[in-house]
């Protein structure tokens, strides 16, 4: 998984699974998601996601719940949440 803040969008790329997200770039996605400057996560370069993506979207949600969207949700993450029932949460 990376993840790096260009103009106010934090951008997530790679697989972003279980065994990808580890303790350190969990921490660093969770300070990303801090920054003022932070409107909105873009997915739309994760090649692969599965429940640990929906846990970094439950966790900027929570830490900006008012104040971020969410786009290029992958179609795997659009399915769990569908699973978890949380879809409304989740969808732009």
């Amino acid at each position: 998984m990376k993840s790096e803040v260009r103009n106010g969008i934090l951008h997530i790329s790679g697989d972003v699974t279980v065994k990808t997200v580890t303790s350190a770039a969990y921490t660093q996605f969770e300070q990303q998601c801090r920054l003022k400057e932070i409107e909105a996560i873009d997915l739309s370069g994760v090649s692969r996601a599965d429940s640990a993506c929906i846990s970094l979207l439950l966790t900027a949600l929570r830490l900006k719940p008012d104040s971020i969207s969410l786009r290029g949700i992958p179609d795997s993450v659009n399915a769990l949440s569908e699973l978890y029932e949380i879809k409304e949460w989740v969808t732009p």
